[in-house]
């Protein structure tokens, strides 16, 4: 997989990685155009009306997440790259991967799963904030703990729409503590405080221009504030492998095996999950 001379200059310099690995988070150049971008957000307007370039399995009809009848509330779609031609094309930009190389100093990227998300404008009976979480509290029937996704908003973003928001170097905290706040929000809709004894906590918003993406560490916590903006916010989280993921079995407090929707969808190798499956989890980026 080759880049072209402007591409690779939209590489991560060596101090930009240093500043990925020491604060779990990194801000790209303007990857795409603003005509690529309004392409995928038409893309992106097909599939809320129910069109479908591409099938997935029976099984995934369980969590296929918003539908119209469900009005206009926030939006989260699953595996969106896998049923619309636009997305797909996203997905596999050969930079989203080669950035995610870059970062995670992996020779490798492959797609782990994707999610669109649509704020509408904030109202009083109305959630729009998600809550403090990290990737990683989802994942773990996964052996990587370098993965980590690259969010591209289809507009300029910005506090004001909810924009996506980090805890500076929390990556590095210690343990594999399962912060899983995704839902969690106060009274007002926002994003549960998050506090941690004896440390600093740095919230960090990731102010974007369109076709901007920023990529963050699978154990970075971050969520995002309501959308009190006058139009909607509308992004695509890419959530990416790094070469070393394989599928390991993880017990949970309650002794139950911990298992994930790719689980449904991937070939079984060995009796076990195969993430590597190309149709599923395909190679977006190899040196």
């Amino acid at each position: 997989m080759r880049l072209t001379p402007e591409q690779l200059e939209l590489l991560p310099t060596d101090e930009d990685v240093a500043f990925y690995r020491e604060h779990g988070y990194y801000v790209s150049g303007k990857i795409f155009s603003e005509e690529e971008i309004d392409d995928f957000a038409f893309g992106s307007e097909r599939y809320y009306a129910g069109e479908r370039d591409f099938c997935l399995p029976p099984s995934v009809k369980a969590f296929e997440g918003w539908k119209p009848e469900d009005g206009e509330s926030l939006r989260i779609n699953d595996y969106v790259s896998l049923q619309n031609s636009a997305l797909s094309e996203l997905v596999r930009h050969p930079l989203i991967g080669a950035i995610a190389a870059r970062l995670s100093g992996s020779p490798s990227i492959r797609l782990w799963h994707d999610q669109m998300i649509y704020k509408p404008v904030a109202e009083v009976s109305r959630e729009t904030g998600i809550g403090w979480h990290t990737d990683r509290a989802y994942w773990m029937t996964c052996a990587s703990v370098e993965m980590l996704t690259a969010w591209i908003p289809f507009h300029d973003c910005d506090e004001t729409m909810g924009t996506l928001m980090v805890i500076d170097e929390s990556h590095q905290w210690s343990g594999d503590a399962p912060i899983k706040g995704f839902h969690a929000k106060d009274e007002s809709g926002q994003a549960c405080n998050f506090e941690i004894d004896g440390r600093a906590v740095k919230r960090v918003p990731l102010n974007l221009k369109k076709g901007q993406v920023s990529f963050h560490h699978c154990k970075t916590i971050h969520g995002s504030e309501p959308n009190r903006s006058d139009k909607p916010r509308l992004s695509l989280s890419v959530h990416l492998q790094d070469a070393t993921n394989r599928y390991r079995e993880h017990k949970l407090p309650n002794g139950e095996t911990a298992w994930h929707r790719n689980d449904m969808l991937c070939r079984i190798d060995g009796g076990r999950p195969d993430y590597a499956d190309p149709d599923f989890c395909p190679t977006l980026w190899s040196v």
